[in-house]
């Protein structure tokens, strides 16, 4: 049930943010991309989320060699911990789709800001943020 409610709320962000896109105003354009962008980072976390149960962090309850892993590095050997040696079941959550997350809130973080400061330098100049205004002002 769970799955289903956050897929709705994805949907429904995509939906939004494409709504708001369309528009003719020039701050709900730049509100539209940051939905876009805010969704579409639920649905990489989404995409990892549920593959697994545990943290991806050792931690000193789990450093014991009793549950069949390996985690200590034998470089000589061509071991990089952590190894889970057969038989023995890993259900961590992917680090991976965090990662890039992480990544994509900086990158939608400096974008949103661009698009703001675009859209106060075109007030300032045409004084109007609608986008079919400016292009009759532009001639």
């Amino acid at each position: 049930m769970n799955h289903m409610i956050l897929a709705i709320a994805i949907a429904l962000l995509f939906g939004i943010g494409t709504f708001l896109i369309l528009r003719k105003d020039m701050i709900r354009i730049a509100i539209g991309i940051t939905i876009l962008s805010h969704a579409t980072n639920l649905l990489i976390v989404s995409s990892g989320a549920f593959s697994g149960d545990k943290v991806p962090v050792i931690t000193h309850e789990n450093t014991g060699n009793s549950a069949g892993f390996i985690f200590t590095d034998d470089l000589a050997n061509g071991i990089l911990a952590p190894i889970v040696s057969k038989g023995t079941e890993a259900i961590y959550v992917d680090p991976l789709v965090q990662a890039l997350t992480l990544t994509a809130i900086v990158i939608s973080l400096a974008t949103t800001a661009f698009l703001l400061i675009l859209c106060y330098r075109v007030y300032q100049e045409h004084g109007t943020t609608d986008v079919s205004e400016i292009r009759r002002l532009k001639g």
